[in-house]
């Protein structure tokens, strides 16, 4: 025996794929008034413009301080740059007390 036509799951999608890629079937929404234009409005709270701003201010910082990278170069060519192991032991104390907070 032989079945055949459309194969089932496709009843009623095949025209309607064809016709969703052709744009000559798209209508123009003409508004509710009939014929004039409407608009989408978008309202961005004030919690949003701040991050925003916060944003493009970082933005425009760099992200190599170039003055303060020549400097410490010029330092450590002239060996007079050094190190306070004392400070950088209890900084990553710190850290490791706060990540150690921080994920409880």
């Amino acid at each position: 025996m032989k079945i055949g036509g459309k194969k089932p799951g496709s009843v009623g999608t095949d025209n309607f794929i064809n016709r969703a890629g052709d744009s000559s079937n798209v209508k123009k929404n003409s508004g509710a008034q009939g014929g004039t234009s409407s608009s989408d409005n978008v309202d961005i709270s004030s919690r949003a413009r701040q991050m925003n701003r916060a944003k493009s201010l970082l933005d425009s910082v760099p992200d190599v301080r170039t003055e303060k990278v020549g400097r410490l170069k010029t330092d450590i060519e002239r060996g007079n740059y050094h190190v306070d192991a004392g400070k950088v032991a209890e900084r990553m104390i710190e850290r490791a007390v706060r990540d150690a907070l921080h994920k409880k």
